[in-house]
């Protein structure tokens, strides 16, 4: 589809490639605070646990964080959801919650 989205009656979702890009870009920016070499270090141990740009997913990606960080995990996800907010793509997470359900 030209827009990257699929309907499905009254819902639109966006499709897995545009969800996966969008997490991962999301992912990247929230952690690009942390600074450049850090962010190296957690993408790095994040896909030594299989996630990575062409499988990543809300519900994996939290619980490979919260064994990094325990409850420090929350300010990454939340930052990850704001730039998804602004981007405005919320149906990405909601989207990949509801799949992983």
């Amino acid at each position: 589809m030209s827009n990257n989205k699929v309907t499905h009656g009254n819902d639109t979702y966006a499709d897995d490639d545009l969800r996966r890009r969008m997490l991962w870009d999301a992912l990247q920016g929230a952690l690009s605070m942390l600074g450049e070499s850090s962010m190296k270090a957690i993408i790095h141990h994040l896909s030594k646990r299989g996630v990575s740009i062409n499988n990543i997913s809300i519900k994996e990606l939290e619980v490979v964080l919260y064994s990094l960080f325990g409850d420090g995990a929350n300010v990454i996800m939340r930052e990850m959801y704001k730039r998804l907010e602004k981007e405005e793509h919320p149906e990405l997470v909601l989207d990949d919650a509801s799949a992983a359900a």
